[in-house]
């Protein structure tokens, strides 16, 4: 069953940038070490947003349903590593300038151990936008 958009917003967003990089879950076996290296644009429990030149890895669009990626997010503390899947994404910019693309991931898989790690760090980021708030 597909979520809605309030479904899919349960959990709150956190503006985060930081460097990315996304892998298929299954190598290509003519591009067995493509990845595509991105920047963070939003954090949840559920989802990542990411930025991205492109949405091909090799002669594979990592935005096809279904498709299962690897996503490694390098945060303060350590790289965590999550599985996740494409839940939707667009083009960015205008003819004149070169395309970027809005990424919307659904994390599907995570170790207790990056799990908790990625927990801890959207912590933080609740605090601080709780502190800019006042």
């Amino acid at each position: 069953m597909q979520q809605s958009g309030s479904e899919r917003r349960l959990k709150p967003r956190f503006n985060a940038e930081m460097p990315c990089t996304i892998e298929l879950a299954e190598r290509d076996p003519i591009f067995p070490n493509e990845r595509l290296d991105c920047r963070t644009r939003d954090l949840s429990e559920s989802g990542v947003g990411l930025i991205a030149e492109t949405i091909y890895l090799g002669y594979t669009c990592v935005v096809d349903e279904g498709r299962a990626l690897t996503l490694s997010l390098e945060l303060p503390d350590g790289v965590v590593e999550m599985e996740t899947t494409t839940a939707h994404y667009l083009r960015l910019g205008g003819d004149a300038q070169p395309a970027h693309y809005l990424i919307g991931l659904r994390i599907t898989s995570i170790s207790e151990a990056s799990r908790s790690q990625y927990i801890s760090y959207l912590e933080e980021l609740n605090k601080s936008e709780r502190v800019s708030e006042l």
